[in-house]
């Protein structure tokens, strides 16, 4: 990988595809089930993924800093820290839809400048350092050149959980104006506008270890990130990915007027 974090996005490539052999080798073969607070499923799955990507990222940058889905926050002393999704998708995991994936990006100065998108059964691996470009396994991507809603087409997640809200109904009226709307599927959406099929996507209820490696992924293909209210940032409200020639255009859709 090229770009100034170029060696941590490889090694992070590495580390994705490691844990992503874990998730087949799994697949539809899980004993233990728990839920959270939030009713979303873990399996033993996700946990020793995430012990497998700590484990490999820890001996290659000791002074780095963790993020992670099920296991929380860790400070380092370097300044940065990585951001872990170790299964995103554990719904589908589970029901064998090959939207799934391992999410792993590096944050540095509060933004990610490296990531990895790692799709193991679709064979799948998108990939971006910062100044370096995207890639999707070792071919070059770029977001779609469609620059007008009424024409798009996008992917939007929250409105039914938030119908309720008036974001949740400002996000489900901005879905009709595109020419066609997608539900949700995942890390796989995210790589979708990275690579120019979808135009934008919008989610209402992602964390950071969920959007991280999408954002300098998608940034690095020539696109756009914020959250809702176009702050430039993974650790706001919600989370916005576009190819830029419309962002200002979603995130006036769905701000809240009073």
């Amino acid at each position: 990988m090229q770009g100034e974090f170029g060696q941590e996005a490889a090694d992070a490539r590495e580390i994705a595809l490691a844990a992503g052999r874990i998730q087949l080798d799994s697949l539809d073969r899980i004993v233990s089930i728990e839920y959270k607070g939030d009713r979303s499923p873990v399996s033993e799955v996700d946990r020793r993924c995430e012990e497998t990507i700590i484990a490999a990222l820890r001996r290659k940058f000791p002074d780095d800093g963790f993020l992670g889905e099920e296991t929380g926050a860790e400070a380092g002393r370097s300044g940065r820290r990585w951001i872990i999704d170790p299964l995103d998708g554990t719904r589908p995991y589970l029901r064998g839809i090959p939207t799934f994936s391992v999410l792993i990006a590096l944050e540095a100065q509060g933004e990610p400048v490296a990531g990895v998108i790692h799709l193991p059964a679709l064979g799948r691996t998108y990939c971006a350092a910062r100044g370096g470009g995207a890639f999707l396994d070792a071919a070059a991507i770029r977001v779609s050149g469609i620059g007008r809603p009424g024409i798009a087409m996008g992917s939007a997640l929250g409105y039914r959980e938030l119908h309720d809200t008036p974001r949740g109904r400002r996000l489900l009226e901005l879905t009709r104006q595109w020419d066609y709307a997608y539900g949700f599927m995942d890390a796989f959406t995210y790589g979708l506008v990275a690579s120019g099929r979808l135009d934008c996507s919008v989610n209402l209820l992602d964390k950071p270890w969920d959007c991280a490696a999408a954002a300098i992924i998608v940034a690095e293909a020539g696109g756009t990130y914020s959250d809702v209210t176009g702050a430039k940032t993974i650790h706001g409200e919600g989370f916005v990915l576009s190819n830029g020639r419309f962002h200002e255009e979603v995130i006036a859709a769905l701000r809240i007027r009073d």
